[in-house]
């Protein structure tokens, strides 16, 4: 009894998750002796995946603070670099947006021993690509740049311009994380 249950089982089974095998056939019954023919139709499907690549050369930037006393306004104590930064190129199979946003609204400070720490606002950055018009760097991602389906873009330089204030910024080292995005939208 339980042999024939099992026997029955698997065969409920084989039927129940075998799937119909879907099958043309194409068959020629002539006692013609010119040529003849069948055919039998198929369809071809795929699934194309976008296919996207952000490549972003020179990825730690220094950025260029004043060296002297000089190089501060004498009536303002402010003053402004513009050091040179990344390059981002994108290749895509479908339209992109590229995007940038700090990843935190002031910089890390390290201090020398005995000195002031100081919250430097991102604010004090400002971008530029490909020597445009400066934007104020954010925590919100804002896009830089945009494209169509594309082999190989060209490279888009980066460019960060910060502002200094000589009552405010205090000695050590400073550290903010800048994060680029590929966006497919």
């Amino acid at each position: 009894m339980n042999k024939r249950l099992l026997l029955l089982s698997s065969v409920l089974a084989t039927a129940i998750f075998a799937a119909p095998a879907s099958a043309q056939t194409c068959s020629i019954a002539s006692t013609s002796a010119s040529a003849v023919n069948c055919t039998v139709g198929t369809t071809l499907s795929m699934t194309m995946p976008s296919l996207m690549k952000l490549t972003l050369s020179g990825t730690a930037v220094t950025l260029t603070a004043p060296a002297a006393i000089s190089d501060f306004d004498a009536s303002t104590g402010l003053s402004s670099t513009t050091t040179t930064g990344p390059t981002f190129s994108v290749r895509s199979n479908r339209s992109y947006r590229v995007q940038v946003h700090a990843d935190a609204a002031t910089f890390s400070h390290t201090a020398p021993s005995g000195a002031a720490t100081y919250n430097k606002p991102i604010a004090d950055v400002e971008y530029l690509i490909d020597g445009g018009t400066p934007v104020t760097l954010t925590t919100s991602a804002t896009d830089i740049g945009s494209g169509s389906a594309v082999s190989n873009s060209t490279a888009v330089q980066v460019a960060y311009k910060t502002a200094f204030d000589i009552t405010k910024d205090q000695p050590g080292a400073y550290s903010l994380g800048v994060t680029f995005t590929l966006v497919a939208p």
